[in-house]
């Protein structure tokens, strides 16, 4: 075991050149005793407390050595808290929050608007819901300090101003609520959820005078609005006038340009479900034009692209024009996945999927080795689905050998206590059985497909039906490769977006 010396010693060799220059920067002076010791431990090839002691001979340091390295190891550890807190995406925005705080108190109303500007971007960036709301409460106050002739004016001398901005704050704050609220029961499929949002929009007072304004909350609610219609072509209709309201400049508020592609993304996800294509290629047309004349963000083009994505796979189009119109990461080699966004997360998925369908093998295992690195501890529900999907891959592929390798290893986690969900536990019984008995495969993959809503509240099951795996299923049983499903599948017509792939195929003579 090291000593408190030796370890203090591996701590500084273990920094990086940036984390030291970092801690001198940001917790250290040229005078101060800790910064010398520093240097002096740092600039050693190995720890030698008799040279430390003789070289601060005639300093405190040499006197109170043991509490000077008590003190070096604390501040180094602030240090690096301090320094890859800076490289979190949550941390980026709550630091940048702290730095608003202080030019808000120095009336640096500029500078301030330029740092909060910067966290919005990367709370909408990142789907940091949270973190945006907090954000939205700075820029209420930056405004109301901006629209003032005198920064040093009172804000009790403009009261009703006021009050009604913290209002509409309060407002856009229980809009923002329910998106998250929407969006959970949207993907889990909970309905009780969505009929208490239903409630709570019928019960925001003045609802029609809100809807005909141009702010941001008059935005929301009217998306809030159509995402709880039931009815699809009733909904496309109400998002269809949102639509027409970007168009026409009537909505006006701060990064309205992103709210109107995520609702161009939620109509064409509308278009999806009722299959016309024709609106899907028109929308997808529509956001490249905006993404060639405007100035975005490179990576909001994941929500559409993930749309498109999911529509593609689902009806065996190989091409994927909107990620071809900027750098995303996992097309593109040399840009890092963006693990954090979960809508890039989907794309990924479906890139995946895409894939596997059209027997690219080698891009299949590169994309699928980096996601379930980057997933292990953050994702779980997605890194069990990604190894089902490297399970399918390898027995597409005919790879039995490795089948059943993952096969062992999973038996020897649930060994050693792991926990799975049921349905986890269900497939990976239904690979088994699969892989002992070929011969009886499509009758258990049909039986399987039976059974598959029985597990409701599973999120696996919910992923593995987000991203269309009873197709693997339903190839099983007709015998077709996963590897040619994107031909096959670019042959059918379907009247029914969720209609299985099963009933598109004729059967066998």
């Amino acid at each position: 075991m090291k000593t408190p010396s030796a370890q203090l010693f591996y701590l500084i060799k273990k920094m990086s050149a940036a984390e030291k220059r970092f801690l001198k920067i940001h917790f250290s002076s040229v005078k101060s005793h800790l910064t010398e010791l520093f240097d002096y431990i740092n600039g050693q090839d190995h720890y030698d407390e008799k040279l430390v002691k003789a070289n601060f001979s005639d300093s405190l340091i040499s006197k109170n050595l043991k509490v000077y390295k008590v003190q070096l190891a604390e501040l180094i550890l602030r240090s690096q808290v301090a320094y890859h807190a800076k490289r979190k995406v949550r941390s980026q925005i709550r630091i940048l929050l702290e730095e608003v705080d202080i030019l808000i108190e120095q009336f640096l109303i500029p500078m301030a608007m330029q740092r909060l500007q910067k966290a919005i971007d990367i709370a909408k960036k990142h789907n940091e819901t949270g973190l945006l709301v907090a954000a939205l409460q700075y820029q209420l106050r930056l405004e109301c300090c901006e629209s003032r002739h005198e920064v040093d004016m009172l804000f009790s001398e403009k009261s009703e101003a006021l009050v009604q901005a913290i209002k509409t704050l309060s407002l856009e704050t229980e809009l923002v609520h329910l998106s998250r609220l929407l969006h959970f029961s949207s993907t889990t499929g909970d309905k009780d959820t969505k009929s208490e949002i239903v409630t709570a929009l019928k019960n925001i007072a003045h609802r029609d005078q809100l809807r005909a304004g141009g702010n941001n909350a008059a935005f929301m609610l009217a998306k809030l609005e159509a995402l709880t219609t039931d009815n699809l072509h009733d909904r496309i209709e109400q998002q269809e006038q949102i639509i027409e309201k970007f168009r026409t400049n009537h909505y006006n508020f701060p990064n309205r340009k992103y709210s109107y592609i995520e609702m161009l993304s939620d109509l064409m996800d509308s278009f999806v479900r009722t299959v016309n294509k024709n609106k899907v290629t028109e929308i997808i047309a529509c956001l490249g034009s905006l993404f060639v004349e405007e100035s975005y963000n490179a990576r909001f083009l994941y929500l559409p692209a993930y749309i498109e994505a999911k529509h593609n796979f689902y009806h065996g189009i190989s091409t994927h024009q909107l990620s071809a119109l900027a750098p995303i990461s996992g097309l593109d080699p040399t840009i890092e996945l963006e693990t954090e966004n979960s809508f890039a997360l989907g794309f990924y998925f479906f890139e995946i999927l895409s894939n596997i369908t059209t027997g690219e093998g080698e891009k299949v295992k590169k994309l699928l080795s980096t996601l379930q690195s980057a997933t292990k501890s953050v994702y779980q529900d997605e890194n069990v689905l990604l190894d089902l999907i490297e399970i399918i891959d390898h027995y597409d592929c005919n790879n039995l050998r490795t089948v059943n390798y993952l096969l062992s290893s999973f038996q020897r986690k649930l060994k050693r206590g792991k926990t799975f969900t049921p349905f986890t536990v269900a497939i990976y019984t239904f690979f088994k059985n699969i892989v002992k008995k070929p011969e009886e495969k499509k009758i258990l993959a049909q039986r399987f497909l039976s059974e598959i809503s029985e597990f409701k509240d599973d999120n696996v099951q919910k992923l593995w039906r987000q991203f269309y795996l009873n197709d693997w299923l339903d190839c099983l049983v007709h015998d077709i490769k996963f590897s040619e499903l994107t031909h096959k599948k670019s042959t059918f017509k379907r009247t029914n977006f969720h209609q299985p792939l099963s009933s598109h195929i004729p059967p066998r003579i």
